[in-house]
């Protein structure tokens, strides 16, 4: 039984691993169960696949950079992600001097220099589209930008597309799982010591038949992954077929099927497009509170240059107005949201608004910058 241990082994641990994402940068990843239009939304370095085969993933990014009519910045503005992955120094180019825009390496860069990360929010094409449209028409052109990144309720058809598309290799694999786990578990603890010797000898005998019919199982995913693939197009470079050539020839990523056939349908989006379409409760309110504290007390922007502060501003600005429909119809309150906390100590008098953490009396500014106000009185609460 040591060999089956060792293959076991190998095989869950290929399981394990396949998928898991290191990026360079904290990034979003938000990952379902069997319900489509559920998933847990993080914030980390590292992304996880699901373990249900059922599951989907999307990875997202905070925008990188500012639009205005004035110029571009890589000043983010209305992050959702905490701590916000900003740069040193900001740099800000008016339109009428972005000359070139290209994308290298994971960045994008104007003028021959490294602007910002390339996070598919926009290309290199769509700056130098902006840079050559009239002001008026440039900012009609960031507002459709703004619209395209905030639409959560896309992003829930399009996942129960998917579900919908994906059901036949779901189940397949959900079979397979459930077989090769029932076959691990037997041999790990020694499953023909605890049962009769007639069982043993029959389940012995049936071993073969029941590694078949996992192969069987493992092809008809495969195959039904494939033909899923002209129904489901994608709107980012599309790296699917070579994945399902891997997963037909190693059975442990095969069992991700749904996922895989994942990668790419779903289009780039603000992080707080895909909080609102698969979060609820507190995990939804944290992300939305942060997006909102971001735009109203941004840091880190104090050494910026007037032409930066002057496009993050136009564009904090339209992000929150394009916010303000979305949070009604998920019928959260950003005024409550953001409104000022009872003292949680004796002797708590003032708070910061963007990270909510409290202070005794003496300073006035939190450690990023941030001015203190005070907290709520009962009385005021209870107004």
């Amino acid at each position: 039984m040591s060999e089956w241990n060792s293959v076991l082994a190998v095989y869950w641990a290929l399981w394990a691993v396949d998928g898991v994402r290191v990026a360079r940068r904290r990034g979003f990843s938000a990952t379902s169960g069997w319900r489509a239009t559920r998933a847990d939304l993080h914030y980390l370095w590292i992304s996880w696949p699901g373990f249900s085969p059922g599951s989907w993933r999307i990875v997202a990014a905070d925008v990188p950079l500012s639009l205005s009519p004035a110029g571009v910045c890589n000043r983010p503005a209305g992050c959702a992600g905490r701590p916000v992955e900003a740069p040193a120094a900001a740099q800000s180019w008016r339109w009428e001097d972005v000359r070139a825009a290209d994308a290298a390496a994971g960045w994008l860069r104007i003028n021959g220099a490294r602007f910002c990360p390339d996070t598919g929010h926009v290309t290199a094409p769509q700056l130098l589209e902006l840079a050559h449209l009239a002001p008026a028409a440039r900012a009609h052109r960031i507002h459709r930008l703004l619209r395209r990144w905030l639409r959560p309720a896309h992003l829930r058809r399009r996942a129960r597309v998917l579900a919908g598309r994906t059901t036949a290799p779901a189940m397949l694999n959900s079979f397979v799982v459930v077989l090769v786990a029932a076959l691990s578990l037997y041999v790990v603890f020694d499953g023909s010591g605890r049962v009769s010797p007639a069982v043993a000898a029959a389940l012995a005998q049936a071993l073969p038949w029941l590694v078949g019919c996992a192969v069987v199982l493992h092809l008809s995913a495969a195959v039904t992954a494939w033909r899923a693939l002209r129904w489901l197009k994608p709107v980012a470079p599309d790296r699917r077929r070579p994945a399902l050539v891997s997963a037909l020839l190693l059975p442990p990523q095969a069992l991700r099927l749904r996922a895989i056939l994942g990668d790419g349908f779903f289009p780039p989006q603000h992080p707080l497009a895909v909080a609102l379409a698969f979060t609820d409760g507190a995990a939804r309110k944290q992300w939305v509170f942060q997006t909102l504290a971001d735009l109203s007390w941004p840091i880190g922007d104090r050494s910026d240059p007037p032409l930066a502060r002057e496009i993050a501003a136009w564009y904090r600005s339209a992000l929150e107005e394009r916010l303000r429909p979305l949070l009604v119809a998920a019928k959260i309150d950003a005024q409550e949201l953001l409104a000022a906390p009872a003292p949680d100590a004796a002797g708590g008098c003032a708070y910061c608004p963007r990270c909510r953490d409290q202070f005794v009396a003496g300073p006035r500014e939190c450690p990023h910058g941030v001015t203190l106000r005070p907290v709520a009185r009962p009385v005021d609460r209870g107004s």
